[in-house]
């Protein structure tokens, strides 16, 4: 599955056009893949994951996408990455 980011959330997530529905059939253990500029994540975490500091986490945001960010972090400031950047998913 393919989509993109089109927004950056006020903590420095990015924020994709992948919808949750679009996922009703995906794994979320370490089956799924979210790809991005390089850079590789595994698994689909809840908006309330406890995952631990400076780690890369995909997430279902609270606007029903997929987010992906570096916990504690601004991801967007940390890797330059901007609004358009592909995203795949994979499982």
């Amino acid at each position: 599955m393919e989509g993109q980011v089109t927004a950056i959330g006020q903590n420095g997530s990015l924020v994709t056009n992948i919808r949750e529905e679009q996922l009703a059939d995906a794994p979320r253990d370490d089956r799924i893949s979210v790809e991005f500029a390089g850079h590789q994540t595994f698994g689909l975490f809840d908006l309330s994951h406890d995952q631990p500091e400076s780690t890369l986490v995909a997430k279902l945001g609270d606007t029903a996408t997929v987010e992906i960010e570096i916990v504690g972090l601004s991801l967007s400031e940390l890797l330059g990455i901007e609004i358009g950047e592909p995203v795949k998913i994979r499982w």
